[in-house]
């Protein structure tokens, strides 16, 4: 039943859409020939539409010998909207909760910001010993969540913070840590043992625009030797299943393919 009510469609909102959808191709304002040419539809049936959208602010004329025709008001209260619900903190919130309420692990979301990533919201885990995330505080890169960063913003904007937290100083073996961006650019997991709290073991994935640039990363923060972050691992799984529910959500579209993402990013 439900998939023939998806084929049910209104034909004269698709056929008004896409008179609305030549203006945003187009740029600029549009003869009434102008418009019948690109959408190879009567004048007659298209001077209705534009009657209608005229009556509803969606679209405006002028007033000119050859009337032309150009995007309203009422397009930038809805784009507005749109915008607003493509939030990732909106988007991901829910998920955040049903992770923790699955795994009964801490799991927060991270964005990046001007100094670095940054973590913007956290559930807490139900557990006695829980392990401590400081919403609004910044994560150093060698963390799993700041690798997610490394791997998948362009360099130029982690290099700051490769050379001052990973280069300089040199805890880290850095072909080590090189090697394991590549391999989280392959696999879209990233893990990390008593990275920053002692004790403790994180794995994180990333969340895409639509164009493929990082939105933000989720990451699921346990005890370590009970919190399993093998790559098969429940969290693992459940972590990437909700990144790309979230990324879907966002815009993009299809699936994401990491090894494909990490040529164009090499």
């Amino acid at each position: 039943m439900e998939d023939n009510d998806k084929n049910k469609r209104i034909q004269s909102i698709e056929v008004g859409f896409s008179i609305l959808r030549i203006f945003a191709e187009k740029k600029m304002p549009l003869t009434l020939s102008e418009i019948s040419q690109a959408t190879n539809l009567h004048k007659s049936q298209i001077y209705r539409y534009l009657n209608s959208f005229i009556q509803l602010g969606v679209l405006l004329r002028d007033d000119s010998e050859n009337p032309k025709w150009y995007l309203g008001t009422e397009l930038i209260s809805l784009g507005s909207a749109a915008f607003d619900s493509l939030d990732v903190a909106k988007q991901a919130e829910p998920h955040l909760a049903e992770i923790r309420n699955e795994l009964n692990e801490t799991v927060a979301l991270s964005i990046w910001r001007d100094r670095g990533p940054f973590f913007l919201r956290y559930e807490k885990s139900n557990k006695i010993i829980n392990v401590g995330i400081d919403t609004g505080s910044y994560i150093p890169i060698f963390t799993a969540t700041g690798k997610v960063f490394r791997a998948f913003l362009p360099e130029e904007m982690t290099n700051r913070l490769y050379e001052l937290e990973v280069v300089s100083p040199g805890k880290i073996s850095v072909a080590e840590y090189d090697q394991n961006i590549e391999r989280i650019r392959s696999i879209g997991l990233s893990t990390t043992e008593s990275s920053l709290v002692s004790g403790t073991a994180a794995i994180s994935s990333p969340i895409f625009f639509p164009d493929m640039k990082l939105a933000g990363a989720l990451t699921v923060v346990g005890l370590y030797g009970q919190h399993d972050i093998s790559p098969d691992s429940r969290s693992a799984k459940l972590l990437q299943e909700k990144c790309n529910i979230i990324s879907k959500q966002l815009g993009f579209k299809g699936k994401i393919e990491f090894d494909n993402l990490n040529k164009t990013l090499a």
